[in-house]
């Protein structure tokens, strides 16, 4: 991957300031690069192009914002102070930072799932917050849970997996961990919007925080772009924590 693609927080910084003067196209495939996290094969399968025709278009939208900034300078050289500019992302900020600085932007999506209507309550700052990504929706209708068992949801952003996992264990309880504060607030907050009582959300870097609990089955849609480590931490996690014939 060419570094400009991979430098993602000036890229963010710089769709912050600049975005609305791109073209939708260009808009189209740097939210689902840079936001929904979207690897250059998804989006060509989306978007009916060649994975070949996304790279290009994202490095002419990167190309754009580069002369935006030579000839306005708003996003200016990377911060260092620990308080990011108002409204802007905080220059290492990610859907698994900690504690987003980016202006929330709360809106409501809506979907079906496992043949029940579902309310989200999203923003930005947490993944996949325009909609239910196609990954999430394949494990949601993929994922096998019993009324009585036991839930991990490693990585829960604003909780779709999790919450339905609820709803189809309703006599179990399911635990829902993500790093991000923003996104296990507003786990809570759906789980209560869709009349959940059997979650539980915890704000941690993965299931250590479970102690010595033993889950029947445990899901996941983990942060690929966070690198190996962290993606090889949640099967980890996952090993540590299932029963015996426990799902993954």
């Amino acid at each position: 991957m060419d570094r400009a693609l991979a430098d993602r927080d000036r890229a963010n910084r710089m769709f912050d300031a600049y975005g609305a003067l791109l073209t939708d196209r260009q808009q189209r495939l740097l939210r689902r690069y840079f936001e929904d996290d979207l690897s250059l094969g998804e989006i060509a399968t989306q978007m009916r192009v060649s994975r070949q025709a996304v790279h290009d278009g994202l490095q002419r939208a990167l190309g754009a914002l580069d002369r935006y900034e030579a000839a306005l300078g708003l996003v200016g050289e990377r911060r260092t102070d620990k308080a990011p500019a108002p409204g802007r992302r905080s220059a290492a900020e990610h859907y698994s930072t900690r504690a987003p600085q980016s202006r929330p932007r709360p809106h409501v999506i809506h979907a079906t799932l496992r043949g029940r209507a579902w309310s989200f309550q999203v923003a930005s700052g947490v993944f996949s917050h325009r909609g239910i990504d196609a990954g999430t929706r394949l494990l949601i209708e993929a994922m096998r849970v019993n009324r009585g068992d036991q839930v991990l949801d490693l990585g829960c952003g604003y909780g779709p997996i999790g919450l339905v996992a609820a709803s189809l264990a309703p006599r179990g309880t399911v635990w829902l961990v993500d790093a991000n504060q923003r996104a296990a607030a507003l786990a809570r907050s759906n789980a209560a919007a869709n009349g959940l009582t059997n979650v539980r959300v915890i704000v941690a870097d993965g299931a250590a925080a479970l102690r010595d609990r033993t889950m029947d089955v445990v899901v996941t849609n983990p942060p690929i772009r966070a690198g190996r480590q962290v993606v090889a931490g949640f099967i980890a996690d996952a090993w540590r924590v299932l029963r015996l014939g426990g799902r993954f």
